[in-house]
């Protein structure tokens, strides 16, 4: 009589081992997955924090050498002129805020400029938080398209993430006939794109083009809007007695910089994790 084999028993739990451990490596990468988008928002505040304390010790220790401790480091703070780094940061404050020049680049129709400055600085810390976690188990990885081999498979899904960030971008402010098209050199758009063509999504591509607009905001827009908020009551920034571009454009169509800007944020920060109130 012949007896059936059966397969060993050893098979059987090697297969079920495997199994569980596919699970849990991928269990794992979609934590940290989830995890790294996470720390890419969380870096971004973490960053605005440290900034705004620094700013504030620095406002203190020259009020305190200045004054002798004459003044409080408040009353300093109020009345020194922000730079245009404080405002873009949102570290200002009062009648300096982001939400007030965003009110007011929206009423000197180049609301856009801003838009793409956020657009970029969010880029940036999304990008390096990719990086730094993709190189501890791929070293090969440089942020290029070129260095798709290396990655796991959950890797390449947040690498696809960042590349769909740039692509809002693109599409939203650079490539001629966009919806916020830029006022850029064709030298600076064209590096830009080829850039991005080639399969670069490492953010110093950006830096032409951020450096170009920070400079026309810093040679246009920023001096109109401290001329502005330098002639109101700090203490009525947020009344209704405040500045008379925010009056008037909410009062013309009952519609502040965010409502009009809604649709635009919806497609930029679709994918560059963007916190609106």
């Amino acid at each position: 009589m012949h007896h059936q084999q059966s397969s060993p028993p050893s098979a059987s739990l090697s297969t079920h081992h495997f199994t569980q451990t596919q699970q849990h490596q991928q269990q794992h990468q979609q934590q940290q997955l989830h995890r790294i988008r996470s720390n890419s928002t969380l870096r971004l505040h973490h960053l605005q924090h440290q900034s705004h304390n620094q700013t504030r010790h620095d406002t203190h220790r020259d009020s305190s050498s200045s004054n002798s401790g004459s003044s409080s480091s408040s009353h300093t703070s109020s009345s020194t002129t922000p730079s245009l780094q404080d405002i873009l940061l949102d570290r200002a404050g009062g009648v300096y805020s982001l939400e007030l020049f965003a009110e007011f680049l929206q009423s000197q129709f180049c609301y856009e400029n801003l838009a793409f400055w956020l657009a970029s600085y969010q880029y940036k810390i999304f990008a390096q938080s990719i990086y730094s976690s993709i190189r501890e188990s791929s070293p090969q990885f440089n942020l290029h398209q070129d260095s798709l081999q290396f990655l796991t498979q959950a890797q390449t899904r947040l690498f696809s993430d960042l590349q769909s960030d740039m692509l809002v971008i693109l599409e939203t402010f650079i490539l001629p006939d966009s919806p916020y098209e830029l006022n850029l050199t064709d030298m600076i758009r064209s590096k830009f794109l080829k850039a991005v063509a080639e399969g670069d999504y490492r953010p110093q591509i950006l830096e032409p083009a951020e450096d170009a607009i920070t400079d026309l905001i810093k040679s246009s827009s920023y001096p109109l809007f401290l001329e502005n908020a330098s002639k109101r009551d700090p203490s009525a920034s947020s009344s209704s007695s405040g500045s008379n571009f925010t009056h008037d454009s909410r009062d013309r169509d009952r519609s502040s910089w965010q409502l009009k800007a809604r649709d635009h944020f919806k497609q930029v920060s679709r994918a560059l994790k963007k916190h609106t109130p």
